[in-house]
């Protein structure tokens, strides 16, 4: 009997003691139950009342972002991740804080598209709590040397390579363009987070120069500015940076100039024959070329370089060659009286790297892209053209008495015109938009639908005219696949 009392009692106290406890937690539960009722209903009260309200579940969630969209009327933002380049949208309100990449408070109007952005907001509600420019993002400003190439998926900015992903944007006067809508005579911002482009932004776009009664410079140079040097063409089309320039036309003996002002997605026209035509003064230039029997083209022309060699005012051709030796080709602007002109080939066998031109010419061209300095030498292509950088460098300017230049050469470079080819057999097709002009690199190549010879592997403009509709350029790239190529463009606008 003693042995079950010991083992009955405390068998039925254990039970007690549990009875109990589960009593004391379900009065404690219907405790925490009641307090939160009633908090739900002071919160409740609260927003009636018009304050904000922040439920518990409500949680606040930050991203690093790119503004692609801005809806002002249903107070919403659209934007695309940074780190996973997908595509959501959030509501914002009159009061939502905007601040910028220093603390200064900004308005929605001041973010551009493209910008990158910090944003924190409401997983559940897409709610914004705050917008501030990101601090770790990157921004380079005046780019003008630059290449995009979205088809490897990259953009290379003053020397340096950058990814560009599909979903990276570009925004024109506050508006999403294409990649193609961007040519290498725009100024851009270019905005970036890591190794990684996020956005770009034409900041100074482009207009057209049209050449009217042109033939007796055919063949010649026109002059834009400091910024574009090119042979003169018939009907002629050219993209130029939007502002003022001073344009000059040089050819046989004879030159023409005159003023023009360029407006974003605008022609503007020179018509030659309203222009007084001058002759122009006459350079005498002394070549110093080693080896001493190497032969000189001038202007295309073999060229006895024994005594001075008279040239008039402007920009002439260069070419030098030799058996043995790599050539040289480069452009010379001849303004002055006396020049001299020091050229030096390298044997075949021995030469690493590209010609250089040095002169005591115009300075090279320094553009400054967010801490990027890229440099371009005087122009040492046969028309003068620095691809894909945006800007034409000027030739080397020989002018006073005594002036030097020296060229060291290895193998010569393309002349970058349409006449250059990838095969004579392959085509570029142009099938839309019908009874639209085509250019190519300024070039006048035909009336939509348009077939011509392809052009050489590399990065072209076409430019597309219509009376009546905004004239339009697009960028292309051309490969040497031996393949022909087709294009379609959509309708030009309606001015």
């Amino acid at each position: 009997m003693k042995n079950f009392d010991k083992v009955v009692i405390p068998v039925i106290f254990i039970i007690f003691v549990t009875i109990l406890g589960i009593y004391c937690i379900s009065r404690e539960y219907e405790k925490q139950q009641t307090q939160k009722q009633a908090e739900a209903a002071s919160e409740a009260a609260a927003g009636a009342d018009g304050e904000e309200i922040v439920k518990s579940e409500d949680l606040v969630y930050e991203s690093v972002a790119v503004l692609v969209g801005k809806n002002e009327e249903e107070h919403k933002l659209k934007l695309i991740s940074v780190d996973n380049d997908k595509l959501f949208e959030l509501e914002y309100e009159s009061k939502t804080p905007i601040v910028g990449k220093y603390g200064n408070s900004l308005t929605l109007a001041e973010i551009p598209l493209g910008e990158i952005l910090d944003v924190s907001y409401s997983i559940h509600s897409g709610r914004l709590y705050e917008i501030r420019v990101s601090s770790e993002a990157w921004t380079f400003t005046d780019v003008t040397k630059f290449e995009i190439i979205p088809e490897e998926g990259r953009m290379d900015i003053a020397g340096s390579t950058y990814r560009l992903p599909k979903t990276a944007i570009v925004s024109y006067k506050d508006e999403l363009a294409a990649f193609m809508d961007v040519t290498n005579v725009d100024t851009l911002t270019v905005k970036g987070y890591g190794r990684k482009v996020c956005s770009i932004i034409v900041d100074r776009g482009h207009g057209y120069l049209r050449l009217l009664n042109d033939s007796y410079f055919e063949g010649g140079w026109i002059e834009i500015g400091q910024e574009i040097i090119k042979t003169v063409t018939e009907d002629m089309l050219i993209p130029v940076p939007e502002g003022n320039y001073h344009v000059r036309l040089t050819n046989k003996g004879y030159a023409a100039e005159e003023d023009v002002v360029i407006e974003r997605d605008r022609e503007s026209e020179i018509d030659l024959s309203k222009v007084d035509i001058r002759e122009v003064a006459i350079g005498h230039v002394s070549f110093t070329i080693v080896p001493d029997y190497a032969q000189l083209f001038v202007d295309g022309q073999m060229t006895d370089f024994e005594e001075r060699v008279p040239l008039e005012y402007g920009i002439h051709r260069i070419h030098v060659e030799l058996a043995g030796y790599n050539s040289v080709d480069t452009n010379i602007r001849i303004s002055d009286n006396y020049a001299n002109v020091d050229i030096t080939l390298e044997a075949a066998e021995s030469a690493t790297t590209a010609k250089t031109t040095t002169a005591t010419a115009p300075a090279a061209n320094t553009q400054t892209a967010g801490g990027i300095t890229a440099a371009t030498t005087a122009a040492n292509t046969a028309n003068a053209i620095t691809p894909l950088s945006g800007t034409v460098t000027p030739p080397a300017t020989y002018g006073s008495t005594g002036t030097t230049a020296s060229t060291t050469g290895t193998s010569s470079t393309a002349s970058t015109t349409a006449a250059d080819v990838v095969s004579s057999t392959r085509k570029m097709y142009i099938e839309s938009p019908e009874g639209a002009e085509v250019y190519i690199d300024g070039i006048y190549t035909g009336i939509v639908p348009a077939s011509f010879v392809k052009p050489e592997r590399g990065t072209h403009v076409v430019t597309l005219s219509q009376n009546g509709r905004v004239t339009r350029s697009y960028t292309i790239s051309v490969s040497d696949d031996d393949r022909d190529v087709t294009l379609s463009f959509s309708e030009l606008a309606v001015e």
